[in-house]
């Protein structure tokens, strides 16, 4: 399709690939205590297709731009991976007491940084009392 200028548009594909791994598990070794484990994966990979700028009729009669568009499609890429896990732990203490215990840690890992890197991890530590009346 021809513009005004001799422009012809260039249809990009944005691709996307998502992959989850998700599993967990409580037990309950005896009626006043509960354990639970849990742990996510997941790898997301995006990437927008390499573009050129046809205009023949144009370029002909325009100087060259100064900006290099050859790179412009590895600015949206990305490529992360992540790991989630969680222990969980939870203690009754008679009919009106319970305590409760939690450790979550997230990994992030920027497979692919461009501008920055984003990878980095974090720890979450939860203990809570409750009471039941």
């Amino acid at each position: 399709m021809g513009g005004q200028d001799g422009f012809s548009r260039d249809m990009l594909s944005y691709n996307i690939d998502n992959n989850v791994l998700m599993g967990g598990i409580n037990i309950k070794p005896s009626d006043t205590f509960k354990l639970g484990l849990n742990l996510t994966w997941t790898k997301s990979e995006a990437a927008l297709d390499p573009f050129d700028l046809p205009a023949d009729d144009y370029v002909a009669i325009t100087p060259t731009m100064f900006y290099d568009f050859s790179r412009s499609h590895t600015y949206s890429d990305l490529d992360t991976t992540r790991v989630d896990a969680e222990v969980t732990a939870k203690w009754k203490l008679g009919d009106a007491f319970w305590l409760y215990g939690a450790w979550r840690y997230a990994d992030f890992q920027d497979d692919a940084p461009y501008m920055y890197d984003t990878t980095g991890s974090v720890s979450f530590y939860t203990l809570a009392a409750g009471w039941s009346f």
